[in-house]
């Protein structure tokens, strides 16, 4: 780091960092604010915490509170849907959101091309190595996020057992979640945060099970019994992960590291996935959400890559889709928000930033999400979400997503319709079922440019 830079760095955690937004953002008092800063106990932030003046947090709770306008926020759309939106607007009067949705590549387009176009990224831990040396993101001091020390080992050590376990190959959320600089990250814990960390989960694939029965090998996606049927997210750091286990399950080949593979691992694999596309194995590509569904409900797929809500939204129009786990292990990822590096130069909208990211760590948006199988990076959050947003069943619901129970009753979405009928049970388990059993993480590879080349030529070809 520079010495201009490592300044920067130390200014940001006096005074623009130390307000605390999030806090003040939803109503506590500018000292409970100050009180409330340290989610580290060394370094500069917590000295520089210390510091701030009484006076001073006044100000800037009053810079909090002043704030009235857009808040805008890129993502990929798992997590800016209207219930977020309204939930965060009537928490907070005077701000509203205005959320751009866009396929993951073009999210990282855009926040290497068009910075000022966004105050918050909606990102994802593959992401950080593409746009983290950018320096179009601000580093974001531990003391800043109000629940730090809360956060899952999961997320902070990469295992959900003390003192060991299989953290899974690739972007492990703690390989990208600290930073040491603007443009700098780190795979051990600094005083500084590439974003605030919001949910997680446990991918695997969708299946029709009345046509297959019962799944549990990645194999699936490359069963020849099974071609013209089969689809992929259009997405290499994501869609490749999962051809990759597919064909390593199926015994076709190994990897050194899934996650991070050399050319020729890539080469082999796409000699492989090339072939099997030629003989029709592959139905086709979906970028977003809807396509994933509409391929599934139509029967055009029996078996794709599918994320968790697209699986609850067709389970609840009583449609025959199971989410497999996976026995050679689930595909992890995770995300947060990141603050544009020029918000910087506005304090009041500075403090919404943060008001905004700490508060996905708080009981409504939690619950939200938790409803359609998701986790907190504070997984407390998760079940304080359940108890806010379903009170009268909120046992039940913690039971089923969070610990693996059979569904006691009909559990319904954040949308209100039934989800989830009485006496299932979540594949894989309860959380540290699944989340202790990553096989890799989605990834961005050092041989990116190569794998976006091989995979234009998978899909073309």
């Amino acid at each position: 780091m520079s010495n201009s830079e490592s300044d920067n760095m130390r200014r940001m955690n006096r005074r623009q960092f130390v307000r605390n937004a999030g806090l003040a953002g939803v109503g506590l008092t500018a000292m409970g604010a100050l009180a409330a800063c340290g989610g580290s106990d060394s370094g500069s932030t917590s000295s520089a915490a210390a510091e701030t003046t009484a006076a001073e947090a006044t100000t800037e709770a009053a810079e909090v509170a002043a704030y009235q306008g857009t808040l805008k926020v890129v993502g990929l759309g798992v997590d800016l849907i209207d219930p977020i939106k309204a939930a965060f607007e009537k928490a907070t009067p005077g701000v509203t959101l205005e959320f751009t949705v866009k396929s993951t590549p073009e999210c990282t387009q855009i926040a290497l091309t068009q910075p000022d176009s966004f105050d918050i990224f909606s990102g994802y831990y593959q992401q950080t190595d593409q746009v983290w040396p950018s320096g179009n993101l601000m580093a974001i001091p531990t003391s800043a996020m109000t629940r730090y020390a809360e956060i899952s080992p999961l997320i902070t050590k990469g295992s959900l057992i003390e003192g060991g376990g299989n953290p899974g190959q690739g972007d492990a959320a703690f390989r990208k979640l600290y930073a040491t600089s603007g443009t700098e990250i780190s795979e051990t814990a600094t005083d500084f945060l590439t974003c605030i960390p919001g949910n997680n989960n446990a991918d695997a694939f969708g299946y029709n099970v009345d046509e297959l029965g019962e799944q549990d090998s990645w194999a699936i996606l490359v069963d020849p019994q099974l071609k013209g049927k089969v689809a992929l997210i259009d997405d290499p750091t994501i869609g490749l992960m999962d051809a990759a286990m597919a064909v390593e399950a199926n015994g076709d080949m190994t990897f050194v590291d899934k996650g991070d593979m050399t050319k020729a691992e890539i080469d082999e694999l796409m000699s492989i996935l090339i072939s099997l596309k030629k003989a029709g194995q592959f139905r086709g590509f979906w970028a977003t959400f809807d396509e994933s569904v509409n391929f599934m409900s139509s029967g055009e797929v029996l078996v794709e890559s599918m994320w968790s809500p697209a699986v609850s939204l067709l389970q609840a129009q009583a449609f025959p889709v199971r989410y497999a786990a996976p026995k050679e292990g689930f595909r992890g990822w995770g995300g947060g928000n990141s603050i544009a590096a020029h918000v910087e130069k506005d304090p009041s909208k500075l403090a919404a930033c943060l008001a905004y990211a700490n508060w996905w760590n708080t009981a409504e948006p939690a619950g939200i999400m938790a409803a359609q199988g998701y986790y907190n990076a504070v997984f407390a959050a998760s079940s304080e979400g359940f108890e806010m947003l379903f009170p009268d069943d909120s046992a039940n619901y913690i039971g089923y997503y969070l610990e693996g129970a059979p569904a006691a009753g009909v559990l319904n979405d954040p949308f209100g319709q039934p989800s989830i009928k009485k006496g299932d049970t979540r594949d894989g388990g309860g959380y540290e079922e699944r989340c202790g059993n990553f096989n890799t993480w989605n990834s961005y590879m050092a041989e990116a440019d190569y794998v976006s080349q091989k995979w234009q030529e998978f899909k073309s070809a």
